[in-house]
């Protein structure tokens, strides 16, 4: 069987137009214009925008189509630049900001993305340079180069980790300012008998080649006598300044100043340096106290805006402000608490008997007929009878009927039998700073109307809100063993029955179940408090009088009623560490201070136990004495012949030279050559 439908023109017309309206509109949303625009990158999609809005300048939307695209573009070049950035891709990131910029010159992000990059590489360079010193056993200049790139960016990872691996490997590392160099390293051996501290440097130049210069207030007749062995050069003059008072100054590799070391010269020749601290987690004014106090430092400036610290001191104090700086200015750690909240309620309530009336009542009633006009004639007229009740009286109690009498309650059988098992679960996760308070409310706030009554001014209502639920509130301390010490104080309550008060106000009563208490978990551990039990068992029965009390039979004049019910409460807590702290290093820990009076970097004096040190300092302001100094230097194998002047006693023949105590007697060393 074979069905044909024939339409008519006008509808067969009505059809293509409806075909093609829907393939026009579709053609608005094609997916082979995405694709096009997928295809190009965001130049060529920036300039496709560009060029419709030069065609019609005066159009809205080419305008807006502009703006929209040039914002998309920015945005993707912008996060690829970022994702090569974090890759240490530095040249592809460079590349995409420098094509950012192009599309916008003004975008703050590509500019300073550009000379972030620009930084970076730099630093890369020099921190290869510090790799290689390293290598070579120059750790010290490493650690200066490090630092540097540290200042200008604390959170470079490269730096950081090579600065930790030197650190490592030379605990006693520190950073030098600019000190002398010797012509040699190796050891000598000095030997100074009642010998003027000028004449005593003035060998010391002859023997290592080093320029001294004296300051004024050097006493002359200031003597001293210095037995040392097997100690290097440096040291060496460290030991004759700290054991006479004095102190140096590098002037350059080759020479140096001696002054005393007195408060006024300190401040005349020591240099100061400015360093700017940028803190990110501790709090400038308390970082600026410690310093005040451990270093004694006075120009200390706080920037509360930059959370800065801005110091003015000498080198020394300064690398020691640096340790103290990086080990107070670490980030808080933090926890995250998963808590779970269980309250399991169980109910069981039985209603079983009778309900008897417990009390009879007389009505006195009486019928009144009111008669109603309706109309506007009055032509009708209705009739309506109604009861009210009335004082009882003497004569009414001869006039009682069954319609006199009531009862109430009206009887009931009850039979009823009812079982509630409520769980109501709360599962808060809360991330918490180490030693702050967190606070958790899972409930409702209830109103609670408080009336006031004042003279002359009438009766007066406020509103207040309470908290009812659970509320639970912690406090974490996270130590550095991964435990967590929480303090936890824990209340649940529930709303009971309302009361109406004489004003008409409708109070509640609520009831509260509360715990405190502190514990000690490991980071991962769950604890569960449980025991908030609440147990409530209630019976009650209403019976007839004397009937409701005979054995068996008297459930046939009875009520009982029987309710149930138990609460629990349950706590489980699990602390997870979030970023603890580590820690610091032996180099942030424990490091030198210098002496009471002047602090330093590092000992006053710092020999090897090895080194055979005897040290005599004596001060005489008598007549000069006879006084014999011996400058030796084990390199030297061949020393030349020194004559021997007849004053002084005979000496060994590895002596490379000999200094009489006069000073106007000719001096020996002049005729000695500096080892090579």
């Amino acid at each position: 069987m074979m069905f044909s439908f024939q339409f008519s023109p006008s509808f067969q017309r009505a059809i293509s137009l409806c075909l093609i309206t829907s393939l026009l509109s579709s053609c608005a949303f094609a997916p082979w214009e995405k694709s096009a625009v997928k295809g190009k990158t965001p130049e060529e999609r920036s300039a496709s925008a560009q060029k419709q809005v030069t065609e019609k300048p005066e159009a809205a939307i080419p305008r807006k189509d502009l703006l929209v695209t040039q914002d998309q573009a920015i945005t993707e070049l912008l996060t690829e630049a970022e994702k090569a950035r974090n890759s240490s891709r530095l040249d592809e990131a460079s590349a995409l900001y420098e094509r950012v910029i192009t599309l916008a010159p003004n975008n703050v992000r590509a500019i300073s993305g550009k000379a972030g990059i620009e930084r970076k590489q730099k630093q890369r360079v020099r921190i290869e340079e510090a790799s290689k010193l390293n290598t070579n056993k120059n750790s010290d200049a490493a650690l200066a180069i490090l630092r540097g790139v540290l200042m200008e960016t604390p959170e470079n990872s490269e730096a950081l980790a090579l600065q930790t691996e030197i650190r490592s490997q030379k605990p006693l590392a520190r950073i030098e300012p600019p000190k002398l160099k010797p012509p040699f390293q190796k050891p000598v051996t000095l030997e100074f008998r009642d010998v003027t501290v000028k004449m005593m440097f003035e060998a010391l130049s002859r023997a290592t080649g080093i320029n001294f210069i004296l300051d004024k207030d050097i006493k002359s007749e200031t003597k001293a006598t210095a037995f040392i062995k097997n100690a290097p050069i440096e040291e060496a003059i460290e030991m004759v300044l700290a054991t006479n008072g004095l102190d140096k100054k590098a002037l350059t590799e080759t020479s140096a100043l001696i002054f005393p070391n007195t408060a006024q010269k300190n401040k005349d020749y020591k240099e100061l340096m400015i360093r700017s601290f940028y803190l990110t987690n501790a709090s400038a004014k308390q970082v600026a106290s410690t310093l005040k106090t451990v270093l004694k430092s006075k120009d200390v400036v706080v920037d509360d805006r930059l959370n800065m610290i801005v110091m003015r001191d000498t080198p020394e104090v300064i690398r020691i402000a640096e340790k103290l700086v990086a080990a107070n200015d670490l980030a808080d750690p933090e926890v995250m608490l998963e808590i779970e909240v269980l309250e399991i309620s169980r109910s069981r309530f039985q209603e079983l008997g009778i309900a008897y009336p417990n009390q009879i009542s007389i009505n006195n009633l009486v019928s009144l007929d009111t008669a109603i006009l309706s109309g506007t004639s009055a032509a009708t007229v209705a009739k309506t009878t109604t009861q009210t009740s009335q004082q009882l009286t003497v004569d009414s109690l001869n006039k009682l009927t069954s319609r006199s009498l009531s009862v109430s309650p009206n009887p009931a059988f009850n039979f009823r039998k009812t079982t509630d098992d409520v769980n109501l679960i709360s599962n808060p996760r809360i991330r918490v700073r180490n030693n702050e308070k967190a606070k958790v409310l899972v409930g409702d706030k209830v109103p609670v109307i408080t009336t006031t009554s004042t003279a002359n001014v009438g009766i007066s209502e406020s509103v207040a809100y309470l908290d009812v639920g659970m509320k639970l509130d912690v406090q974490p301390r996270i130590t550095l063993d991964d435990f967590v010490n929480i303090k936890i104080e824990l209340e649940v309550s529930s709303l009971g029955g309302a009361t109406t008060t004489k004003n008409g106000a409708t109070v509640y009563t609520i009831g509260t179940r509360s715990a405190s208490t502190q514990l000690r978990l490991k980071d991962g551990e769950t604890q569960v408090l449980a025991g908030l039990i609440l147990d409530d068992e209630r019976k009650n029965a209403s019976k007839l009088p004397g009937l409701g009390d005979l054995p068996f039979l008297g459930r046939l004049f009875a009520n009982q009623a029987n309710k149930k019910s138990k609460t629990e409460i349950v706590l489980a807590i699990t602390p997870r560490i979030l970023g603890n702290i580590s820690r610091p290093n032996a180099e942030i820990s424990e490091y030198w201070s210098g002496t009471d009076v002047q602090i330093n970097d590092r000992p006053q004096i710092s020999v090897p136990m090895s080194s055979g040190l005897k040290l005599v300092r004596e001060l005489q302001v008598a007549e000069p004495a006879t006084a014999e100094s011996v400058v030796s230097q084990e390199a030297v194998l061949d020393p030349l012949p020194i004559p021997t002047p007849p004053t002084s006693p005979p000496v060994t023949q590895d002596l490379k030279a000999v200094v009489p105590s006069d000073p106007k007697a000719p001096t020996p060393i002049d005729q000695a050559t500096p080892a090579q």
